[in-house]
Parts: structure tokens; C-alpha cells; sequence
């Protein structure tokens, strides 16, 4: 699916979202509230893809579950302390995929309302850094991350949105 089709169906999702949800939004929901809606606005329009929310599994991995190893300067720019393994299980909130398999990873979304921390959203950053290049032996290598801030409460109706891929944070209109 080329880049042009998926930012339309991702428009698409979010605008139907934003009309039907926002109730949810007002009444500023959880996180996973917004993911789950989310994720049921897009199925539609990627049907020949696997759209799920919270989807932690990793069929390459021992324990088949998802883990990024992450460059520890960056995890202490935004003042979380590294572990010893620098590996660190994870759970995308919305990822568009191929189940069984990391060679057809297209979409990772990663949600957060404007009321969370500064701390959370740019932890959510780093990780659609490293979930859209193969650094540091991390192999998901998604064509796009997404980060999709909504606006809650008296914000409703508002969002925000970044593009990364091949590890950067990208225009819209650089997107390839």
C-alpha cells in the first residue's frame, strides 16, 4: 500500500473517530478507549491487513513477545532510567500488520490524549523511533509511525500528528 493511500484511510479513520466518539473524547476516556475506537474506524479501510490494538506478540522472539533495545542517551533525555538489559517489553497501541510475520509491518500508532506527561509522550516518540528502522537489533521496521495526540475535555475535536520513518520524525509532505 503506497504512503499516499495509507495517510488518506489514516484521515479517514480519525475524522470518523473524532465524529462518532466524541462523547468519549469530551468526557476524556482512557487511552485505550480512543485506541480500541480507533482501531475499529480503520479495519475498514485496510482489509488486507491485520489491525490491532495492544498487540504485544513477536513472532521472532523467544518469549513471542514485543521488546525494543533502546539507546540509553535517549531514555535519559527524558528522564527515564535505563535497566541493565536495556530491553524493554512493549505493547503498540495500534499496530496495521500481517499477524505471523515481521516482514509485512506497515502502521504503528502510538496514542496519547493532551493530558498525559511530557515524560509519556515523548517515551511513545522514542519507541516509533525505533519501531521503524532496524537499530540496535530492534527488527520490526515499520513503512510508518504514527503519533496521534487527541484533545480531551474543553480540546475535543483536536489533534495532533507526527510522522516517523526510517527511525526520523518526518513531514507529512517528505513521506515516502
Amino acid at each position: 500500500m503506497n504512503i499516499n493511500l495509507i495517510l488518506q484511510n489514516l484521515n479517514r479513520a480519525i475524522t470518523e473517530l473524532l465524529e462518532k466518539e466524541a462523547g468519549n473524547l469530551l468526557r476524556g476516556l482512557s487511552e485505550l478507549n480512543i485506541s480500541t475506537h480507533l482501531t475499529f474506524y480503520l479495519k475498514p479501510y485496510f482489509q488486507d491487513y491485520n489491525v490491532d490494538a495492544e498487540y504485544n506478540g513477536d513472532i521472532d522472539k523467544e518469549n513471542d513477545r514485543k521488546a525494543l533495545v533502546f539507546a540509553k542517551n535517549r531514555m535519559l533525555e527524558i528522564g527515564l532510567e535505563p535497566n541493565d538489559e536495556n530491553n524493554y517489553r512493549i505493547t503498540p497501541d495500534i499496530i496495521i500488520h500481517t499477524r505471523e510475520s515481521n516482514e509485512n509491518n506497515l502502521v504503528v500508532i502510538e496514542i496519547k490524549k493532551d493530558s498525559h506527561s511530557r515524560k509519556h509522550k515523548e517515551f511513545d516518540l522514542i519507541k516509533l523511533e525505533h519501531l521503524t528502522i532496524d537499530y540496535l537489533g530492534n527488527h520490526y521496521n515499520y513503512k510508518l509511525g504514527v503519533a496521534l495526540i487527541f484533545g480531551t475535555k474543553k480540546n475535543t475535536g483536536t489533534y495532533e500528528i507526527r510522522f516517523f520513518q526510517n527511525g526520523n520524525e518526518i513531514l507529512a509532505e517528505n513521506l515516502v
